[in-house]
Parts: structure tokens; sequence; C-alpha cells
């Protein structure tokens, strides 16, 4: 009898069924996570501050196209998140709020690339990939109509945050992380005598327990997760890694506790005491119906293996730009490249070129916020976004605008500060393409 292949056994453990317990409590908890997310969005209203504060916004290769509505609109669009988060959670018309919380979300995301996190990325891929689930059935207010769901439907999640992992260690397989310890180093000399985790991150073994520990981590997730008798030491490890990470990065908000949630997903009811003491005390009305979606349609197969080929292939795009994409950040995003590098900001000033060699200095805080400030040190798309907009401001003041030169210094990875723009372009001339070669773009110092 001929062996099966690798792809047969897994398709043929897709198609096997199991309780969705776990399932619909993963989709509780993502929920109720996005509930608290979207009300800190009305609390520091991100709306006006992110899209009507700013007279320039950053935009998306090939998504110049997408801007906001009127602020009375945007905000509505924010206050519909917060009822589709609050329907997700309680499985309340699931699949369809989980549908227009993703468009919606990511709509609000693409608007300025500033907002880029790797963080919402998953947020919004999650959302659309519960939708496609039966996580509703469990764990909800709706009428339950399901008692089993096939393995294919955890799996997305699980599959997804495993890309998440892995490709977040492979992004670190690089020099200034393996031989400089970098940029972990210079994100633990950031932290101030204030911070209660100071005394640790100064010394030497910290740092190399960080920076070789987590990559490590990251890359045996499969592992780990997958490989039930490593789960009691995966486990522990993870909680330990992404709540040492709340209290490190002050930039990644709920993250931590997203990725905690989710690390259910990949236990079965019987394996967790308390669900499986509930599912067993649990009186059900009358008999649960087996799901209607099943892994024998090609349809959902083929689904489900073109969007996981997209995953694993489009993180890798950047390797095939000609512009480094760690100094650049062109392809770097929807990479998973997750906290890969860090540049500290030394000097950000740009300036207005006028009539007789004459400059005036640009007070880039009229024009952009905080946040804005952050993705102007290290994309040369926002760069140039600022200086033609500047320019167009200007003009429309009535000045007489003959250019925009910057002077932008950034100490990248701990190295000496370094020009990241040549300081003698006019960068309202600039042109800009992916697929090219940025010449007004200084090279990185490298690292040996």
């Amino acid at each position: 009898m001929q062996e099966k292949s690798l792809s047969q056994r897994l398709s043929e453990y897709l198609g096997t069924y199991t309780d969705g317990h776990v399932l619909g409590l993963v989709r509780f908890m993502y929920g109720i996570l996005m509930v608290y997310e979207m009300i800190d969005y009305l609390r520091i209203d991100l709306v006006h501050h992110m899209f009507f504060a700013p007279l320039v916004n950053f935009k998306y290769d090939g998504l110049r196209w997408v801007t906001q509505f009127p602020e009375p609109i945007m905000n509505g669009i924010v206050w519909a998140l917060l009822g589709l988060a609050v329907m997700m959670t309680l499985g309340i018309g699931f699949k369809w709020a989980a549908r227009l919380f993703a468009l919606g979300y990511a709509y609000i995301f693409l608007i300025d690339t500033s907002l880029y996190n790797n963080h919402i990325y998953l947020f919004i891929l999650l959302a659309l990939l519960l939708s496609f689930t039966h996580a509703d059935h469990f764990f909800s207010w709706r009428k339950h109509t399901v008692e089993k769901i096939q393995r294919w439907e955890p799996f997305l999640i699980q599959f997804q945050l495993i890309i998440v992992y892995v490709y977040a260690a492979l992004v670190k397989i690089k020099y200034d992380w393996m031989i400089r310890q970098e940029p972990v180093r210079s994100m633990c000399n950031a932290i101030g005598p204030d911070h209660w985790l100071h005394p640790l991150v100064k010394n030497e073994p910290f740092v190399y327990m960080v920076n070789y520990g987590g990559f490590l981590l990251d890359l045996l997730t499969p592992i780990l997760l997958w490989y039930k008798p490593a789960r009691k030491i995966g486990i522990p490890l993870l909680v330990l890694f992404h709540l040492s990470n709340s209290q490190l990065f002050n930039d990644i908000g709920i993250f931590p506790f997203v990725m905690l949630a989710a690390l259910i997903i990949f236990f079965d009811t019987e394996d967790v005491p308390l669900l499986r003491q509930w599912v067993r005390q649990k009186k059900t009305d009358g008999v649960w119906a087996a799901p209607q979606w099943d892994w024998s349609s090609s349809l959902l197969r083929s689904g489900v293996t073109v969007y996981f080929i997209f995953q694993l292939l489009f993180p890798w795009r950047g390797f095939f730009l000609p512009n480094d994409m760690d100094w650049t950040t062109i392809g770097n995003r929807f990479a998973w490249r997750v906290k890969a590098n860090n540049r500290v900001t030394r000097e950000t000033k740009f300036e207005l070129m006028g009539e007789n060699g004459q400059t005036a200095p640009v007070d880039l805080l009229t024009f952009i916020n905080t946040h804005q400030m952050n993705t102007l040190v290290s994309d040369p798309r926002a760069i140039r976004d600022l200086a033609q907009g500047v320019e167009r401001i200007a003009k429309a003041r009535g000045y007489t605008i003959l250019g925009v030169k910057a002077s932008i210094g950034v100490a990248y990875n701990g190295k000496p500060v370094q020009h990241f723009v040549v300081p003698s372009v006019d960068l309202t001339k600039v042109s800009y393409s992916p697929f090219k070669k940025l010449n007004w773009i200084a090279e990185e110092t490298p690292s040996f």
C-alpha cells in the first residue's frame, strides 16, 4: 500500500472533527480586545488627530486614492467599528459583523502609512479569518446549531499566528541582530532609570537573553505550539515573552494580550481542564447538526491555499526591490518585520528655498503630527509627500518657493548619526518608484 504524502495526511487531518468551544472562546476574547481598542481610538480622538489636524497625509504605494471622508462620517465609522466589535464578542450576526469590521478597520488603517503597525494588520486578518468559521456557535447569544467543527477552522488562526512568529524570527537573521545584538541593545539602553525594569535591562546577560532567546522562541513556535509534548514548555515561555514585551515596549498596545488570548487556539477542549468540565456539564437542547462548510469542498481548499500562499510569499518582496528595505522601509510593511530595527532621530529639519538663495525653516508640527514624525525619518515616500505638500501649501498662501530641502540625522541600530536623505537635494523634484534605486536617499553606513 502506497504511503500517503504529507499534504494528503494534512488534508485528511483538517477534515476531521473537534469540539469548537476553544474557537468560540478565542472569538470572545478577541472581540473584547477589539472593543477596548475602538474605545481607545474614541478616547484619544484618533480621527481628528490623525486625519484632520495634519495638513499632509502619507500614502501607500498604489493606494493614494484612499482618503478620508468628512470628520463626522469618519467618527461614525469608528463608532460603527465599536458596535461591530460588540457584535463579534456576543456572536450576534458574527460573520458579517467580522467582515465589515475587517473592511472598516482596513480602510482607516490604509489612509495614512503612519498608522501602520504589524499588530493592526494582524487584527484585521484575524477578523477576516474568523468570519469564515463557526466561532459564533460557541460562547455566544445565537442559537447553537453546531456541535463539532472541522479542524481547518482553528487551523486558519493557528497557521496565521505561526507565520507571524516564524517570520519575526527569520527577519532577524542578519549581522546587526546576530553579532551586534541590535536593535535589542539600543532598546534596552533607551529604558530610563524610572522604569522598574531598568536595573535588569542594563545587565549584559539580559541583553543576550532577550536577543537570542526571543529569536529562538519565535523560530521554534511551530514545535512549541503544534507538538503537544512541547507545549508544557512553550506556553509558559510565550506567556512570559508577551508579558515582558508589554512592559518593555510602549508602542505595541494590546498586541501582547491578543497573542496571549490566541494561544488557546492550539489546544483542544479536552486539554483545558476548566473548559472541559464546563462543556461536559453544559446541557444542550436538541441534537446539533454538523458544520455546513466541509473541507472536501475544492472551493474551500483552494481559497485557504491561495490565502496562505500569499501570506508566505508577499513578505519576501522587499528582497527583490532595489532599495534596502530595512533602511528605507520600502517593502518591509505587511511582512512581519517585528522590532527588527531601531532608529533614534537626532535632527529633523526642513527648509524652504526662496529667491536669492534665501532659506526659511519649516515648522513641521504645523503640517504633521508627532506620530507622523516617526514615519518621516524612515520612509522616503513620506519625506517626498511632506516636501511636496509644504510647497503646495506655501504657494497657495502666496509665497515664492523654489524648492524644499531636508536634513534628517538618525542613529540606526546603535550606529553613529548619519543622514537619511541627501541634504542638497530639492525634495519637491525627486521621483519615486519602489522599483527604482532612490539616489536622493543616503546610503546606510555598513555594520562591519
